[in-house]
């Protein structure tokens, strides 16, 4: 948990093309790989097993003992795993693993290739479990404050605790709503990660009022009730239905364990969810050694989070055709892994533009698929490409199918953010910028007051910066519930989901 608000002409090839059809987007290493026939892609691969796991690590996973953190996932014999609040360790943490596959965006390791279509808006990825053949990913954490059974616990009618769902989280959860229904609708397997920082409305029901002090009535907590309506399952309570008798508390059981605050609200609040239909093998939580419901046990346990690892029975497809980046962000001479599922194989063309400039017709870089044909990957240099925003494409018929946008930067750039003015009148609405911004799904800035010591949950505002490497956003008064007083404040730029202050600039605020 973590306590937050709201006909192509090539002017050049940059470098010689390398293909691999395992050389696939968001991947941290391994750009190249055994390469596929074509014809091999598209034969029946069955069901297959994964395993998967959430895993909330606790501000970067260094707040007990990191090396913790990776005992955590090995014992828990995860495949993929859905990380939050790792403060951009996602590398370090797959390295140690041995596990060649990384999304920083999205938070996911993988012992299995990823690939971040186009289309995804950054929103899911796709795990690759054999070649050509895949299921859909997303990770989330949704924000943390307020939290809903401290609001009842402290009073608070459920009308307006609800009110408070549908006003903190539901405005993310919902971002992602009709991605997800698409997917399922074209029966693309998905699976949904995350820390919600909201209970489950399948653990507040009557037989469960009285047996926590927050559980003072059913509540039909609205985001669990939303994915369920999506047509998902819980894959824990799948395999353990009655929430009175196997609670699986995933937050919190205290640090070091036993040791917990009086009167915690603990609660079950880390999901994995898995279209309904799938066969659900068996799901566990890893945790302190000898805690409740405790299936993985190990000492010293790194987070103030149980993990959930959940096996499942599925078959994966084909995806639709699509062209993917390994990565949002680049820095001046980094190489590109432009991966793809090409319509027409070897008769489609890919190509990199200026971000809204037309493919057919004013492409800086292009070339067919190469020898992998329908699914591999190209290796582009970034040597001929400027400072800016470009955006990949893929064209097959002299039609583009799909584009994906990414950033190139100057080596060693740094974040930065600014105001539109460095002094404000009182409830003035504030321009915040940032360039050069890592680029990961849970970056974020927010403004604090200079008067108040202290980083952690002090925010008076909160944005996420959309995994956007430049961008600009408006705080208004509604943003920091109330117009700032006069003072002198700070805009904070963080990254993936931490406190650590990535850049920052002043302001104040007249009276």
């Amino acid at each position: 948990m973590k306590n937050r608000f709201k006909p192509l002409t090539a002017i050049a090839l940059a470098v010689a093309l390398f293909v691999s059809a395992f050389a696939l987007a968001g991947c941290s290493k391994n750009d190249s790989a055994t390469v596929y026939p074509a014809d091999a892609i598209h034969e029946e691969i069955g069901k297959k097993q994964v395993t998967v796991m959430t895993f909330n690590i606790w501000i970067g996973g260094s707040v007990v003992d990191f090396t913790q953190v990776i005992e955590a996932i090995k014992v828990s014999g995860a495949d993929v795993v859905g990380l939050q609040e790792s403060d951009g360790n996602a590398p370090r943490i797959a390295a140690l693993l041995g596990w060649p596959y990384v999304n920083e965006s999205l938070q996911i390791i993988s012992k299995y290739p990823l690939i971040q279509p186009g289309d995804g808006f950054g929103l899911y990825t796709y795990v690759q479990i054999a070649p050509g053949q895949v299921f859909a990913m997303s990770n989330i954490h949704l924000p943390s404050d307020p939290y809903g059974p401290y609001q009842i616990m402290e009073g608070m009618e459920l009308k307006e605790v609800l009110a408070s769902e549908e006003e903190t989280r539901m405005p993310t959860l919902n971002s992602f709503m009709p991605t997800w229904k698409r997917l399922l609708e074209e029966k693309i397997p998905l699976v949904i990660t995350g820390d919600f920082n909201s209970p489950s409305h399948l653990d507040w029901i009557e037989s469960t009022v009285g047996a926590r002090p927050a559980n003072k009535f059913p509540v039909v907590w609205p985001e669990s009730k939303a994915i369920t309506d999506l047509g998902m399952i819980d894959t824990y309570r799948t395999i353990f239905p009655d929430p009175k008798k196997v609670p699986g508390i995933t937050w919190t059981l205290g640090y070091p364990y036993p040791r917990i605050a009086k009167d915690e609200a603990v609660d079950r609040i880390d999901f994995i969810f898995v279209p309904t239909g799938t066969s659900v093998k068996s799901s566990g939580i890893v945790g302190p050694t000898g805690g409740p419901d405790v299936t993985f046990g190990l000492t010293p346990y790194p987070s103030d989070h149980l993990a959930v690892v959940s096996s499942f029975e599925f078959t994966p497809v084909e995806p639709p055709a699509y062209v993917a980046v390994n990565k949002t962000r680049y820095e001046a001479g980094e190489t590109i892994n432009l991966a793809y599922h090409a319509p027409k194989g070897d008769e489609d063309v890919l190509a990199i533009v200026r971000a809204g400039d037309n493919p057919l017709t004013q492409a800086i870089i292009s070339s067919p698929p190469q020898e992998a044909g329908y699914f591999g990957s190209i290796s582009v240099g970034t040597q001929t490409l400027q400072v800016g925003h470009y955006e990949a494409a893929l064209v097959s018929n002299s039609q583009v199918v799909q584009r994906t946008s990414f950033w190139v930067v100057a080596k060693g750039a740094l974040p930065i953010v600014s105001t539109d003015k460095s002094t404000y009148s009182r409830g003035e609405a504030i321009s915040a910028t940032w360039t050069h911004a890592y680029a990961r799904k849970f970056d974020w800035i927010g403004i604090f007051s200079l008067t108040e010591p202290g980083i952690y949950y002090t925010q008076l505002s909160f944005h996420y910066t959309q995994a956007t490497v430049n961008g600009r956003v408006l705080i208004t008064a509604t943003d920091t519930a109330g117009p700032l007083p006069a003072g002198q404040y700070e805009l904070r730029y963080f990254s993936d989901d931490s406190y650590v202050i990535s850049a920052a600039t002043r302001f104040s605020v007249g009276k």
